[in-house]
């Protein structure tokens, strides 16, 4: 079994994807979005190194994804992260041309690699995710603003809007606060979903 936990930047998937992975004695595979060198390069001039930086993160993931697998096809697996968001940040970064010639790419590549079993997308409000984001502390995250956050919740919304026409089962889980009780609870509710499978 494969399940992914999708959203916005802040949205807390790498904590929820954690926890869950230790609820289910499963693997956790996080996304490493650290190893790539252009994100705070990206994060300083946006317009000029969007495609760049989006076709490398098509890259990494799809080599992480397949190079995972290969090793781990019958361990369950919990990731932070679905290769859909490549085109999600990619909807929301690139110029209309540019995105047309990336989907492209991107629908050749997604076939490389299998689909998770259960995607869980974390719908998050601005505000709450810019909160998290302060309060987590990244160097590289500290000068994101508001309104390119609200542009890639836009993409994620539409996107998994159509949920039922995706290949894969989408759950929704709209959050309105973070506390104590919030990874627990999306635990749980995420635990249901799939005994009911």
């Amino acid at each position: 079994m494969y399940i992914s936990i999708e959203g916005n930047i802040g949205a807390g998937k790498s904590t929820i994807a954690k926890a869950l992975a230790e609820k289910l004695n499963a693997h956790f595979l996080p996304e490493k979005f650290e190893e790539n060198t252009l994100l705070p390069l990206f994060y300083e001039n946006k317009k000029k190194l969007a495609l760049l930086t989006e076709f490398s993160f098509l890259i990494e993931r799809q080599n992480q994804l397949s190079t995972y697998f290969k090793k781990h096809s019958k361990k369950i697996t919990v990731s932070d992260f679905h290769f859909d968001k490549c085109l999600c940040f990619a909807k929301a970064n690139l110029k209309s041309n540019d995105f047309k010639l990336y989907k492209k790419n991107f629908n050749q590549i997604k076939l490389t690699i299998p689909n998770p079993d259960l995607v869980v997308y974390l719908n998050v409000e601005t505000d709450l995710l810019l909160k998290n984001i302060k309060k987590r502390g990244r160097f590289m995250e500290k000068n994101i603003q508001e309104d390119y956050l609200e542009k890639v919740n836009k993409s994620y919304q539409k996107h998994y809007a159509f949920k039922k026409t995706m290949s894969v089962p989408v759950m929704i889980m709209t959050l309105k606060k973070y506390d104590s009780h919030t990874t627990d609870e999306c635990c749980t509710k995420i635990i249901e979903a799939l005994q009911l499978k």
